[in-house]
């Protein structure tokens, strides 16, 4: 009896055993990922891991099924043989009990092994499946989730309902065909890749951040509520333009444009998508480098105080300090603009001499270059300057480059800027800094004279910014500007 009662928990134990195994194995749903292979294939995607290699992977799961259930048929087969041998026995001998015993043990053993040999192949297949699952749900540029991801992401949040579905933006940087066109696709790719790192490390714990196409970003969160949600995008915007990209040398400038949108009641996911690609339109009408929300159905601007604009935090991008491709060289350097003092990090005339000689040589002169120089009054403190500077900012584009002459001057370099897009930009920036109301030492002169000088076919850098300087000192305030033929 005693010996009944083993071989019926060894057969008891075996198929607990192999039915957790068997449930690992039968738990994937094949179907599952023969379609997801199918959509990869229909979107273009996939192409770090073949439809070829997933299905193959689930071939050897089944593999794993099929001999699992051999195995367990043979270990059945064999205890029953045994039994068989002592039930004929009749009243079995010691020496007949033990050898069946040693039987037994043996298959236990050997079973046991493929068990675990089994279960070791089943989880490596598992890992190989889930790396092939993030990896299609991943931009290869920019490393953050694609639009595949986010579409998923976005149906998921938008089940939750108004109220707990959380904030809806999309992010597109300025200009950025005008900017790759003058610099090149390589500087345009570490762009993309810098604006998803500063999303990534301002955003990503609330939500998620994805690349929604192109130039264009995609933001869902979740994890703060709406309340703060607009605040914090709008802090990770001005971020990105608070950054110096130096790709090989070429201090790069970007600026981005943002929508955001909560859901509205009983209103499709098309729908969301819709109202914040319409706040995101009306910012870049309204001169982008800005982020508009939607109330209900009408965009109001995003304002942030002085309290509220956060430094960007280099440390926490993936680039870090510099970055070098495969051949070694220095590909790109992070860094902020504000330093020690309010120009005081700023490209040097150098610097921006280098940029304007590189855009010469790449555009073989077809395109045209402004410089603008923005001179401030004498006696002005850190806080006007710094508002002077921020103001210079604002309707720059992502492929302008500003720098400074001195502790007083402000130097931009504009290219592919005609001479009346030029001159708008200018007469903005006099105007908008006019109305700040910045007091002078002297009442009679005013807080900045701004000029401006396009360069001739040919014409040495140093020239053309001493004709924008005379220009400025000609131009007194500036809100009606000409330039200084060459």
């Amino acid at each position: 009896m005693w010996f009944d009662v083993a071989i019926t928990l060894s057969c008891a134990g075996c198929g607990l055993v192999c039915g957790w195994i068997m449930c690992a194995v039968t738990g994937f749903d094949t179907d599952h990922y023969h379609e997801a292979i199918e959509k990869r294939a229909n979107n273009g995607q996939g192409d770090e891991i073949s439809a070829e290699q997933l299905s193959q992977v689930a071939s050897r799961l089944r593999e794993f099924a099929t001999t699992m259930v051999e195995n367990v048929d043979a270990h059945q087969t064999r205890v029953q043989a045994v039994s068989e041998e002592l039930q004929e026995a009749g009243d079995p001998s010691s020496e007949v009990v033990f050898a069946a015993v040693t039987q037994l043990i043996q298959s236990n053993e050997s079973m046991q092994n493929q068990l675990q040999s089994a279960k070791d192949r089943i989880q490596q297949q598992t890992m190989q499946i889930e790396s092939a699952e993030r990896r299609a749900e991943t931009d290869a540029l920019t490393q953050v989730p694609n639009r595949r991801a986010f579409d998923a992401y976005l149906k998921r949040r938008h089940a939750e309902g108004p109220g707990a579905a959380g904030t809806l933006a999309l992010l597109d940087v300025d200009l950025f065909k005008q900017f790759n066109d003058v610099y090149g696709h390589r500087a345009g790719d570490e762009v993309l890749r810098v604006v998803a790192n500063v999303l990534h490390s301002h955003l990503q714990p609330y939500g998620l951040v994805a690349r929604f196409g192109g130039e264009e970003f995609a933001i869902i969160l979740d994890e703060c509520p709406i309340s703060e949600s607009a605040l914090k995008i709008e802090q990770a915007r001005v971020a990105i333009g608070q950054l110096v990209i130096e790709f090989e040398g070429q201090p790069l400038r970007v600026a981005a444009s943002a929508g955001v949108a909560t859901l509205m009641e009983d209103e499709t996911v098309e729908s969301w998508l819709q109202r914040t690609d319409d706040a995101l339109y009306h910012s870049k009408e309204q001169g982008r480098n800005c982020g508009h929300r939607m109330q209900g159905k009408k965009p109001a601007l995003i304002e942030l105080s002085p309290e509220e604009v956060s430094v960007p935090n280099t440390e926490m991008l993936s680039l870090g300090d510099s970055e070098s491709d495969e051949t070694g060289a220095e590909t790109s350097v992070l860094r902020t603009i504000e330093g020690n003092g309010v120009f005081a990090s700023l490209a040097n005339r150098s610097s921006l001499e280098k940029s304007f000689n590189d855009i010469r040589s790449r555009t073989q002169e077809s395109v045209s270059v402004h410089l603008m120089v923005v001179m401030c009054a004498p006696g002005l403190g850190n806080s006007s300057i710094r508002s002077i500077l921020q103001v210079v900012r604002m309707p720059l584009r992502s492929v302008d480059r500003i720098g400074a002459i001195d502790d007083s001057t402000l130097l931009v370099c504009m290219p592919s800027a005609d001479a009346e897009l030029a001159r708008q930009r200018g007469g903005q920036i006099c105007h908008s800094i006019m109305s700040l109301g910045i007091k002078t030492l002297d009442d009679k002169v005013d807080p900045v004279r701004v000029g401006l000088a396009e360069a001739a076919p040919g014409e040495d850098f140093n020239r053309i910014v001493s004709r924008a300087l005379q220009e400025a000192v000609s131009q007194g305030d500036g809100t009606e500007l000409t330039e200084n033929p060459a």
